[in-house]
């Protein structure tokens, strides 16, 4: 199996062991081609899809649709960076193809399935989280992702999802750590509002750091 039917799969059996679960939104790998012929599998966990209707759907197609919001051109600008080396940001842009399309060479995933409001909670998160620990860790081990990039703000919920990574400092004041065989960020989240240059440049520093090339 590809994994992404090995996902699908699981998906299917998420839903059977909770058909109350409403609006569930599928994620992981956007397009399976180019994420292993990447030069370096990304994957990047956020929260929760900004939905408060609660649609079902699937961020696979849905990123077909092009890229939208600050949140979609955050996750393009790190991965076009982790991918090609990091040139200069003003370069990135002049690469219209390029940035538009690397989103197809990563994996992208929530910890909560269905849609909430512009302002996710922690205690809703929470519950999701211990809810459906067992499924996300079954979907980043299906996915084996080599760079984690965390978007989920709360150092609880981090450690939470990831209570067997001992974190370091990258020397950025970002945490970093192991899991798997994957090299774990503790970021920012991609709505974030900090300069699109200045989080790019920090990211930057934190991949080519001598704590997180030893990791």
């Amino acid at each position: 199996m590809t994994k992404t039917e090995q996902l699908d799969q699981l998906f299917e059996e998420w839903l059977n062991d909770m058909p109350d679960y409403q609006g569930f939104k599928k994620d992981g790998i956007n397009n399976e081609t180019l994420f292993e012929k990447a030069k370096r599998r990304i994957l990047f966990i956020t929260k929760e899809p900004n939905d408060p209707k609660q649609k079902e759907g699937d961020y696979r197609n849905w990123w077909k649709k092009g890229l939208k919001y600050t949140f979609s051109h955050r996750i393009a600008e790190w991965s076009y960076g982790i991918l090609n080396d990091f040139p200069p940001i003003e370069q990135i842009q002049k690469d219209k193809e390029g940035y538009k399309n690397v989103i197809f060479q990563i994996a992208f995933m929530n910890v909560k399935k269905s849609g909430g409001g512009g302002n996710s909670k922690y205690e809703i998160i929470e519950e999701h989280l211990i809810k459906n620990k067992q499924n996300l860790i079954k979907q980043i081990e299906i996915i084996n992702p080599e760079i984690i990039i965390l978007g989920l703000t709360w150092k609880r919920i981090r450690n939470m999802l990831f209570d067997t990574v001992q974190w370091k400092s990258s020397g950025y004041h970002i945490p970093i750590g192991k899991f798997n065989n994957a090299k774990v960020i503790d970021f920012y989240h991609p709505s974030a509002r900090n300069a699109a240059a200045a989080s790019y440049s920090l990211l930057e520093n934190v991949v080519t750091s001598k704590s997180f090339q030893e990791l």
